[in-house]
């Protein structure tokens, strides 16, 4: 089997490498998801990841209640799962 990687772009496949095969000849195509070229990831400068952390400590609003402690599994019991 040989796998050729490349790009589909005006409905048409490109290799990354030129390649020769011969005519009439089956393959198969596999498409890669890649949702990152679909996701806009915003990016977050230094500033204002400060700006961020500045915000929660200095946040005033009072927390009701107590803390309740959480229980981790160990790992005997992830094994009984």
């Amino acid at each position: 089997m040989l796998v050729i990687t490349g790009m589909f772009e005006d409905e048409r496949f490109i290799p990354d490498t030129p390649i020769s095969l011969p005519q009439k000849k089956k393959v198969t195509v596999t498409i890669e998801d890649n949702l990152d070229r679909d996701i806009k990831v915003k990016n977050v400068s230094t500033n204002q990841w400060r700006e961020i952390g500045d915000a929660i400590l200095n946040c005033d609003e009072e927390l009701t209640g107590s803390p309740q402690p959480i229980h981790f599994k160990t790992l005997a019991e992830m094994e009984t799962i």
